[in-house]
Formats: structure tokens, sequence, C-alpha cells
């Protein structure tokens, strides 16, 4: 199931289910202060539901702001909370890469190249 939310035309949110138990949140465009309320809206409304593993795939973000970063560090706590694994998805993209390593975000966040694979239920 893919659902589309698009708040802000400087950013594209994409939810999937790939497993009953994972959800994918792929992330497009600029995360910055004028989108990141969208973001962090989205995935608090996903660990909600409390799923085993959600992903957010930056791998096509163009921009990463300060905003942004803390919208993750914020999911991540409140993943922990709910027993949920959280994972970012950085792919090859430099620029989410230096974000996060010149904020420190990428020794607190669990990173990774690419997605996982769904693990059965």
């Amino acid at each position: 199931m893919n659902l589309s939310r698009p708040r802000h035309p400087g950013l594209r949110l994409r939810t999937a289910w790939p497993a009953p138990h994972a959800v994918v949140v792929t992330v497009r465009g600029e995360l910055d202060s004028a989108t990141a309320a969208d973001l962090a809206a989205l995935l608090s409304d996903r660990l909600w539901a409390t799923p085993a593993r959600l992903a957010v795939d930056l791998s096509e973000v163009d921009f990463l702001g300060v905003a942004g970063v803390r919208v993750l560090l914020h999911a991540a706590l409140q993943a922990e909370q709910a027993g949920t694994e959280f994972l970012v998805v950085t792919g090859t993209n430099p620029v989410i890469r230096r974000a996060l390593r010149v904020t420190g975000a990428d020794r607190q966040l669990a990173l990774a190249d690419r997605r996982p694979a769904p693990a059965p239920a």
C-alpha cells in the first residue's frame, strides 16, 4: 500500500508498508524548517501504529537542514520508546551523509546505505 501526502511543494513524502510490521517513508526534495513539520507529523502517525521497523529513506533528499535532523532524532526517540526499530537510509547521498555527520546525528541514528529487505512476520 502506498500513500502519498504532499503538503509543501518542496517536499514529497510517500509511505509504503512492504510487510505488515514494516513501514518505509520515502522523502524527496528539501527537508528544512519550512517542511520539517510535515515529516514530523507523518512519522508520528506511522509510529502510532507501532510497527516493528520504520525506515526513513532520505536517499533522494536535496537538502537536509537542522530542523530535519531534529525531526529524525525526535522520531528515533519516539521509536525507541515504542520498541520500534528506526533506520535512516542515506543511500550514497553525500548531502545527507554530510548533514548527519556535521550535526553529530550520525552517531545517534541507525544509518544504512539501502533499505533493508522486509523480514518475515
